[in-house]
C-alpha cells in the first residue's frame, strides 16, 4: 500500500483501530526522508494505545518520532529530562482534587518545565467548563504553552471522552473508541502545529478535484458539483480567508476556466479567491515552481492536490519537498485529507496571517509604482511607506516566533528562536527583541521583521535577523535594519554592530545583503559563517531614503 492508497484508511470519517494497525510502517519514507521529531511525554495515565495508532500518521506526515515517555507521575517532576522538539503533558485530570488548587499547582509545574526547556509545551487534558476557560487562559499567559482540549475534541467528534469500563484494562479513562481519531489529531494538528513550519499555499487541480468531470469534455454545465466538492471548496475558501494562498493548476484552456468561474454561480470558490493561476498544457511541476516564485515562497511551503497519480508522482520526483494530496472520487475524503496536512492547521490565527493574501495583491501595484518612479524617494513618498518598530512587544510574540520559524530567504543566523526563547530574551536586562511593521497607503503588511539582539560591552550583537519575503524587493532591507538600530537606546555608546551568520540552503538573499553592507561585495559565497562586524559609525552615517516614514510606537517622523 503506497502513500496515497493509505489515505482512505487514515482519513476515514471514523478511523478504525484494526485498519490503522494493519497499515505497513514507513509509507512516508517512500517519498521523502522522514524528519526527526523528539517528543518528551510527561504523563499520569497511559498513552501507549494512542501512540501505537499514531505511527501510521507519523509516517504519512513524514515524521520520525523519537519518544521519551516518563513513568506514571502525578507530581510531574520531569525526571531525566532530555532535549526535545515538543514537550507533551498527558494528564488525567480526574486524579486530582479541588480544581482551583489543581490549576494553581499546574501553573507552577508548567513554569518549572519552561525553565528546563525552550520547546513548545502541549498540555493535553480536560476540565469542567469553567476549568477549560481557565486552562486556555493559562496557556495564553505562559510562553509557548498550548492547551490541547481533549473534552472539546471529544464533543466535536460526537463521542464521550471518558469510559470507566475500559479504564482499568487500557490504563487511561479516555474512551477506547476515541483513540484512533485522537491519534490523528495529536500528530497532524497538535504536534505538527508546534514543530513544523506552516504551509502557506494550496495549489489545486480543477477537473475531478474541484468538481466531478472534465471541463473540455463535459462543458461548463456538464461538470458536476457534488456535496463533497462543495464542502471541499468551502474549506479552501476558509483557508484563503485566514491567509493561505490558493493557486489553480490545471491542464485546460485558460479562457474556458475563466468562463467556468464566471458562469457557475453555484461554485463557492470564485476566480478572485486564487492568488495565482497556471492553466496550460505544460508540466505541473514547472507550473508549481512558477507559482512559488510568484507568491515569493518556497515550494516546501506548498501542498498540491490532484486526482492524477501520474501527475502527483511526477511532482513528487521533481519537487520532493512539496506535500501532496490525492484527490479522491469522494471529495469529502479529499477535504479531510487536506485539512490534516501537517503545517496547514494552526494553533492560532493572527492578524498578520489574514493580511497576507491582500498584501500580495497590493504588491503587484507596488511593483508597478517602483518601476515608474524616478527615484526611491518618489516611490516611498507616493506610497506613504511607514516602518514602525517596537522593542520587546510581548503581544507580538506569536508573530515573531512564526517569523523566526518559517523565514528562509532573509534569515542571517537560522537560529529559529521559539516563543519561549524570545520571551526569555525580552526579560533579559541586556537583550531585546525588536519588531518592525510595514504599512503604506495600499495595505498594512503587518510585522515583517524581527531583530534579536544583546549588548556585550561596547558591542551590539544581532543574534537573529529575519525579514519576511513580503518585505523583500522594495529596497527596504537597509532601513529595516540600520535605520531602526541607530535609533535604539541599546545602540547608544556602541563601537560596533556584530551580526551572526550561518549558511542555510536558501538564505542567499540575506547573505548577499550583509556582504554588500559590510564590504560592498554582493557575493554571498565570500561571506563566511560566524561573526561579521560593522563599525558603529557606519550605522550612524546611514540615511534612510527621503519620503520613508519611520516611527517608534505612535510617534511617526519623516527621515
Amino acid at each position: 500500500m503506497n502513500l496515497y492508497e493509505s489515505q482512505k484508511t487514515l482519513f476515514a470519517e471514523r478511523p478504525a483501530r484494526m485498519a490503522l494497525l494493519a497499515l505497513p510502517a514507513g509509507d512516508a519514507n517512500e517519498v521523502v526522508a522522514a524528519r526527526p521529531l523528539r517528543i518528551n511525554v510527561w504523563r499520569n495515565h497511559a498513552i501507549e494505545s494512542i501512540m501505537s495508532l499514531a505511527q501510521p500518521y507519523f509516517a504519512w506526515a513524514c515524521l520520525a518520532p523519537h519518544l521519551h515517555v516518563s513513568h506514571y507521575d502525578d507530581s510531574l517532576q520531569f525526571d531525566a529530562h532530555k532535549p526535545a522538539d515538543v514537550e507533551l503533558i498527558w494528564l488525567d485530570a480526574s486524579r486530582y482534587g479541588d480544581e482551583a488548587e489543581w490549576l494553581t499547582w499546574l501553573t507552577a509545574r508548567l513554569q518549572a518545565l519552561r525553565a528546563l526547556s525552550a520547546a513548545p509545551i502541549v498540555l493535553a487534558t480536560w476540565a469542567s467548563s469553567d476549568g477549560q476557560v481557565k486552562l486556555q487562559a493559562l496557556a495564553d499567559r505562559l510562553p509557548g504553552v498550548r492547551f490541547a482540549d481533549l473534552l472539546s475534541f471529544a464533543n466535536e467528534a460526537g463521542r464521550p471522552l471518558l469510559d470507566a469500563r475500559t479504564a482499568t484494562a487500557s490504563g487511561t479513562p479516555i474512551a477506547s473508541g476515541l483513540h484512533a481519531a485522537l491519534a490523528r489529531k495529536l500528530v497532524c494538528h497538535w504536534l505538527a502545529g508546534c514543530a513544523l513550519p506552516p504551509v502557506k499555499a494550496v495549489a489545486v487541480d480543477l477537473d475531478n478535484t474541484l468538481h466531478a468531470g472534465v471541463l473540455v469534455e463535459d462543458g461548463l454545465n456538464g461538470v458536476v458539483l457534488t456535496p463533497g466538492h462543495i464542502a471541499l471548496q468551502v474549506a479552501l475558501k476558509a483557508l484563503q480567508a485566514r491567509g493561505v494562498f490558493l493557486a489553480l493548476v490545471s491542464r485546460n484552456d485558460f479562457t474556458d476556466v475563466q468562463a467556468l468561474f464566471a458562469e457557475r454561480g453555484d461554485y463557492p470558490l470564485r476566480w478572485g479567491d486564487f492568488s495565482a493561476f497556471e492553466v496550460s498544457w505544460g508540466t505541473k511541476h514547472d507550473a508549481l515552481k512558477r507559482i512559488a516564485a510568484q507568491l515569493n515562497i518556497g515550494t516546501d511551503a506548498m501542498v498540491f492536490v490532484d486526482d492524477n497519480l501520474g501527475e502527483l508522482l511526477s511532482v513528487g520526483t521533481a519537487l520532493p519537498e512539496m506535500s501532496s494530496v490525492f484527490a479522491e472520487a469522494d471529495a469529502d475524503l479529499t477535504r479531510r485529507v487536506l485539512m490534516h496536512v501537517p503545517g496547514l492547521w494552526r494553533w492560532k490565527i493572527g492578524s498578520d496571517d489574514t493580511v497576507r493574501v491582500a498584501d500580495l495583491v497590493a504588491n503587484q501595484q507596488r511593483t508597478a509604482l517602483l518601476k515608474a518612479a524616478r527615484d526611491p524617494s518618489d516611490y516611498f513618498r507616493d506610497l506613504q511607506v511607514t516602518l514602525q518598530w517596537r522593542v520587546d512587544p510581548t503581544d507580538q510574540l506569536e508573530r515573531l516566533a512564526d517569523l523566526c520559524g518559517k523565514t528562509n530567504q532573509f534569515n542571517l543566523s537560522m537560529r529559529r528562536s521559539t516563543h519561549s526563547k524570545l520571551s526569555q530574551t525580552m526579560q533579559s536586562p541586556l537583550g531585546h527583541v525588536v519588531s518592525v511593521r510595514m504599512r503604506d497607503r495600499l495595505a498594512d503588511s503587518g510585522v515583517v521583521a524581527v531583530i534579536v539582539m544583546r549588548r556585550d560591552g561596547s558591542r551590539l550583537i544581532i543574534d537573529e535577523l529575519c525579514i519576511s519575503c513580503r518585505a523583500l524587493g522594495r529596497g527596504l532591507e537597509d532601513s529595516i535594519v540600520l535605520a531602526v538600530v541607530q535609533r535604539l537606546p541599546l545602540f547608544e555608546g556602541c563601537a560596533e554592530l556584530v551580526m551572526q551568520v550561518t549558511h542555510g540552503p536558501r538564505n542567499q538573499p540575506a547573505l548577499q545583503w550583509l556582504a554588500k553592507v559590510i564590504g560592498g561585495n554582493p557575493r554571498d559565497d565570500v561571506l563566511s559563517a560566524g561573526e561579521h562586524r560593522l563599525a558603529a559609525q557606519r550605522v550612524c552615517d546611514f540615511t534612510a531614503p527621503s519620503g520613508l516614514m519611520l516611527s517608534s510606537g505612535d510617534l511617526p517622523h519623516e527621515s
